[in-house]
């Protein structure tokens, strides 16, 4: 497995997040932002791609999922997603659909397994509306975000059996 984290962050928390996994995994992790130039990273020599964003109004930020629309794949990629998130409502589970959709648009799958965690507003109004997440990510939300990569990775065996199928998938069209 060749893994990549490419993520984006606009208080910084999920790029907390994405340099943990990244450092758990010794692979590049590279931030997607308004400014990025596609062309510095060929998406197409990692079959591993992990996904970082908050949420924003319920919805991926705009920036991954441009670039996301914008990719262009032939070979078979496994994509795993980690959110950083107030923690409010379903809008974990909406963000999931919505990346999932682009990426199964493009021929490919995200990944079940998503890990998901708070993280703290830049307002002083966020941190009262939402006190949960006062302090993270918490060096405990590093350690899991970690931990989950690893073992994600290691499960190799149903990785490649979803490659397979999406390779049999491919084969029939």
């Amino acid at each position: 497995m060749k893994p990549i984290v490419l993520y984006s962050s606009k208080g910084g928390n999920t790029e907390k997040i994405a340099s943990e996994i990244a450092s758990e995994l010794n692979c590049s992790y590279i931030k997607i932002s308004k400014d990025f130039n596609s062309s510095t990273v060929n998406i197409r020599d990692f079959d591993l791609v992990f996904l970082g964003t908050g949420i924003y109004g319920a919805k991926p930020d705009a920036d991954l999922l441009n670039y996301l629309n914008e990719m262009n794949l032939k070979n078979n990629v496994i994509f795993a997603l980690f959110i950083t998130w107030f923690g409010r409502g379903t809008t974990d589970r909406a963000v999931y659909d919505k990346i999932k959709a682009t990426v199964e648009a493009k021929g490919q799958i995200l990944s079940e397994n998503c890990y998901s965690c708070l993280f703290e507003g830049p307002s002083i109004i966020s941190r009262r509306l939402f006190p949960k997440t006062r302090g993270h990510p918490t060096a405990e939300d590093l350690s899991n975000a970690r931990k989950w990569a690893r073992e994600f990775t290691k499960n190799k065996s149903s990785i490649g059996k979803k490659v397979e199928e999406i390779s049999r998938r491919d084969d029939k069209t």
